[in-house]
């Protein structure tokens, strides 16, 4: 059996017309964090030091 362990974070990148941005964290591996404000949320793969900052009500998650 196969575990997932990978998720995929995407959403319309904020100040951007129909701009879709993605991030990958592994949850095993890396530490990640999600954050939320008024108008945006912000997923942030504190292993990488990778971003994206996307408007609020276009985050989703996906197991890949």
């Amino acid at each position: 059996m196969m575990t997932m362990t990978k998720l995929s974070y995407s959403g319309l990148k904020y100040g951007e017309n129909a701009v879709e941005i993605n991030i990958l964290v592994d949850i095993q591996n890396d530490w990640f964090e999600i954050t939320h404000t008024k108008h945006v949320s912000q997923v942030m793969n504190k292993s990488t030091g990778e971003y994206i900052i996307v408007n609020r009500n276009t985050l989703k998650c996906e197991i890949v």
